[in-house]
C-alpha cells in the first residue's frame, strides 16, 4: 500500500533536485546561448517560447482535473474509475492537440509579423521555429493522459527523473547544435524530439507500475467528461490568468520596445521564476497528497500543514529576496555580456514581489486540492488586470524596468491582503493568524540575509566567481542555522535525529 506521507517527501526532495539541475543548466547555458545567438536573435527565441506558452491555455484546466480525480479515486482503489478518467481525457486531448497546431499555424501566418523584428531572415527563422514548437505543444497535449500523469499517482519522483534526463540531454544537444552553427529551427527540433521520447517512456512506466490501467476507447465515458469539465472550467480561467501574469512580459516588450529589450529582461526574470519552481517542488506534490487527506482526514490536519508550510516558506523567501537585492548586479556582471547589465535591476525589483508570492503558492495548491479554486480565480483576475493596466504606461516611461514594476506592485498588494483572507475562510482560520505567521518568519529571514550580505560584499567583494560563491555559501549557512532555531520543536528533533543518524 502506498505511504502517501513518505512518498510526498520523496516527491518533494526529488523535485528540489530536479530544479537544482535546471538552475545549474540555466546558469551554464544562458551565457552561451546569448553570446552565440546575440541579443536580437535570442530575444526572438524568448518571444516565440512565451508565445507558445499561450497555447497551453487550450489545456482548458483538464490536467488539474486529472490530478484531482486520479488521486481521489486512487485513495479509494477505484481503478475502473481511473481508466474512465484517463481514456476520456485521451479523446479530449487528441482534439485539443489538433486545435493547438492549427492555432499556431494561424498565428504564424497572420500575426507573427507584428513583432518588432527588423531582419526579414530572422523573422522567417522565428516563424519556422514557432511552427515546430507548435508540434511540440500539440504532442504534449496528445500524450498527456498516460504520458504525463505519473504525478497524479503520487510518483513525482519518477516524473522528476524523466525531467532531469530530458533537461541534461536537451542542453547538451542544443549546445552541440549551436556549436555546429545551427539556429532556432534546429533548437526547436531538439525540443520536439526529446519531448516525444519522454512521454513515450512515461506512458510505458505508468502502465508497468499500474497493471490495472489500460488504453481503450471502450472506457471513454460522457459522465466522466462532464465531471472533468466541471472541475476544469475554473482551472481554465486560472490558467489564462497565470499566462497573463507570468507569460506576457517579454511579449509586451517585444511589441512595445524591441526583441533586444525582451532578451535583456528574460534571464533575470527566468531565474526569479525558478525560485517559484523551488516552492512548486512542495506545492505540486501537495495537491494529490491534500486530495488524499481530505478523503481520509479532517480540515484541521490540512490547516496545520498549510500554516507550517507558509512559516518556513516565508522565512526562506524573504531571506532569498534580501540576498538577491544585494547580489543581483554582481551576479549579472559575472554571468552575462555587458549589454545585459540591466538584468540585475530586473532581478532586484522582481525579488520583492517574489518574497510575497512564494508563501501563497502553498495556498494555491490547497485550494486546488479541496476544490475551492474558484476563489483563487477571482483574485488572479484582479492581479492580471492590475498588471496589464500598469504595464502599458510603465513600459512607455521606464522600459523593461517598468515591466518589472508592473509585476511586483499587484503581488505586494494582493499577497498581503486578499490571498491570506481567502485561505483563512477556506481553512476556518483567522486572517490575523496567517499574517502573523508570515511576518514572524519574514523578519528573521530579512535580518539574517541583508545585513550579512551587505557586510560580506563590502569586506570580500564578489567580483569573481570564487568570491561570489564564498559569499553565497556563508549566507546560506547562516540562513540554515537560524532556520533550525526558528523551526518547531518537533522539526528540530527530527533534524537533530537526521544528523545523529548520519554520524552513525
Amino acid at each position: 500500500m502506498l505511504d502517501v506521507g513518505r512518498q510526498f517527501f520523496k516527491n518533494m526532495f526529488s523535485s528540489w533536485f530536479a530544479y537544482l539541475i535546471r538552475i545549474v543548466i540555466t546558469f551554464l547555458f544562458v551565457p552561451y546561448i546569448t553570446t552565440v545567438l546575440g541579443g536580437e536573435r535570442y530575444g526572438v527565441w524568448v518571444i516565440i517560447f512565451q508565445t507558445i506558452g499561450y497555447f497551453s491555455l487550450l489545456d482548458c484546466g483538464f490536467s488539474s482535473a486529472l490530478t484531482r480525480y486520479i488521486s481521489k479515486y486512487l485513495s479509494q482503489k477505484d481503478y475502473p474509475g481511473i481508466n474512465k478518467i484517463l481514456n476520456s481525457a485521451n479523446l479530449l486531448y487528441l482534439i485539443i492537440g489538433a486545435i493547438v497546431f492549427a492555432g499556431v499555424y494561424l498565428f504564424v501566418t497572420f500575426f507573427f509579423e507584428y513583432f518588432k523584428i527588423s531582419d526579414p531572415a530572422l523573422m522567417q527563422e522565428g516563424k519556422n521555429a514557432l511552427l515546430i514548437l507548435g508540434a511540440f505543444m500539440a504532442f504534449n497535449f496528445i500524450a498527456l493522459p498516460f504520458g504525463n500523469s505519473l504525478g497524479a499517482f503520487h510518483r513525482y519522483d519518477i516524473v522528476n527523473c524523466l525531467n532531469i534526463a530530458e533537461e541534461i540531454i536537451r542542453a547538451g544537444m542544443m549546445v552541440f547544435m549551436l556549436y555546429l552553427g545551427n539556429g532556432l529551427v534546429e533548437l526547436a527540433l531538439v525540443i520536439l524530439l526529446l519531448t516525444v521520447i519522454k512521454h513515450l517512456v512515461g506512458a510505458s512506466i505508468l502502465l508497468k507500475l499500474n497493471a490495472k490501467l489500460n488504453i481503450t476507447p471502450h472506457d471513454i465515458d460522457m459522465p466522466t467528461i462532464k465531471m472533468l469539465y466541471g472541475y476544469s472550467k475554473i482551472s481554465l480561467g486560472i490558467t489564462f490568468c497565470f499566462l497573463i501574469i507570468y507569460n506576457t512580459d517579454t511579449i509586451l516588450l517585444g511589441f512595445m520596445t524591441s526583441s533586444s529589450a525582451a532578451a535583456i529582461y528574460h534571464p533575470g526574470a527566468q531565474l526569479m521564476r525558478y525560485m517559484r519552481n523551488v516552492i512548486n517542488a512542495v506545492a505540486i506534490p501537495l495537491v494529490p497528497a491534500i486530495s488524499h487527506l481530505e478523503t481520509v482526514s479532517d480540515l484541521s490536519v490540512i490547516r496545520d500543514i498549510y500554516l507550517k508550510a507558509i512559516k518556513y516558506v516565508s522565512y526562506f523567501s524573504f531571506a532569498l529576496a534580501g540576498g538577491v537585492i544585494i547580489y543581483a548586479q554582481f551576479f549579472v556582471n559575472l554571468w552575462l555580456p555587458p549589454e545585459f547589465s540591466q538584468a540585475g535591476m530586473v532581478m532586484q525589483i522582481l525579488a520583492i514581489g517574489t518574497a510575497f508570492l512564494l508563501p501563497q503558492i502553498i495556498g494555491e495548491s490547497v485550494l486546488f486540492a479541496v476544490e475551492q479554486h474558484r476563489k483563487l480565480l477571482l483574485v488572479l483576475i484582479i492581479e492580471a488586470l492590475i498588471k496589464l493596466s500598469l504595464a502599458f504606461p510603465l513600459i512607455k516611461m521606464y522600459g523593461l524596468l517598468g515591466m518589472a514594476f508592473s509585476v511586483v506592485i499587484p503581488q505586494v498588494l494582493l499577497f498581503t491582503t486578499v490571498y491570506p483572507y481567502i485561505m483563512a475562510k477556506v481553512l476556518k482560520s483567522e486572517f490575523s493568524t496567517i499574517i502573523k505567521v508570515i511576518i514572524k518568519s519574514a523578519i528573521p529571514g530579512l535580518l539574517i540575509s541583508m545585513p550579512l550580505a551587505g557586510f560580506l560584499q563590502y569586506v570580500y567583494p564578489p567580483d569573481t566567481w570564487f568570491t561570489f560563491f564564498v559569499n553565497m555559501a556563508a549566507i546560506m549557512i547562516a540562513v540554515l542555522i537560524l532556520g533550525f532555531f526558528i523551526s518547531d520543536s518537533q522539526d528540530r528533533k527530527k533534524i537533530a535525529g537526521w544528523f545523529k543518524f548520519s554520524k552513525v
